[in-house]
């Protein structure tokens, strides 16, 4: 009865085709804008920062962004298009998947190149993901700073002390596996008791479900 309605299987079809098409085409826009908005306003300033700012890591895992950072200094005056071949440029866990098409271009002939200032964005963009969780910080910083200057002085020789007082154990095992833990056990209670609540429905119309809430009554 859906397809008829709707003029036919293909029409319907043809609708998700084009949903699908649609959104890749607003993402990859919004990607245009970005990239453009920093090629023309934003690199200067940002190029002045990295002359004044010494950015570091204490986890190896993070060491391709700040190789990247470097890479960008070295090149910061440049005006070419693509970064120099022969230069290492670290793509892995800088350049996000969705951002790849932009960042390498692929002639007919020759090996692939990166884009310059596209894959400065992605560094910079990848830059600010690690410094909101101090995965890298920056020297001589204050809310920035390098997060073994968050432990008291004492930290190393009165350790299992302050485990004790914060009522965590040392083996990090432990703790990840305690944590998975509380978190199946709320996801759990979320899953079994949304249904039942009166005020709460979760639609079938969008993908994944949406959540929604009746308006509650007023409160004394």
């Amino acid at each position: 009865m859906v397809y008829p309605a709707a003029g036919g299987e293909k029409t319907l079809k043809d609708l998700v085709a084009e949903v699908k098409a649609t959104n890749a085409a607003f993402a990859r826009s919004k990607r245009e804008v970005f990239k453009s908005s920093y090629s023309s306003h934003y690199r200067a300033g940002l190029m002045k920062l990295l002359e004044v700012l010494d950015f570091r890591s204490s986890n190896d895992r993070h060491k391709p962004v700040i190789e990247a950072l470097a890479l960008i200094a070295r090149h910061k005056d440049s005006a070419t298009t693509y970064l120099p071949l022969g230069e290492t440029v670290p793509l892995d866990g800088v350049v996000r998947k969705d951002w790849m098409e932009f960042a390498l271009h692929t002639p007919d002939k020759g090996p692939a190149r990166i884009m310059r200032t596209v894959y400065e964005a992605c560094v910079f963009q990848a830059l600010r993901d690690r410094l909101r969780c101090k995965e890298i910080w920056v020297v001589g910083a204050d809310r920035w700073r390098n997060p073994d200057d968050d432990l008291p002085d004492d930290f190393e020789m009165r350790r299992a002390e302050y485990y004790e007082k914060l009522n965590k154990p040392r083996d990090a095992r432990v703790f990840t596996a305690h944590l998975q833990c509380e978190m199946r056990e709320a996801l759990g209670a979320l899953d079994t008791e949304l249904p039942k609540l009166p005020w709460a429905t979760i639609s079938g119309k969008h993908r994944g479900g949406a959540i929604k809430f009746t308006e509650p009554e007023p409160q004394k």
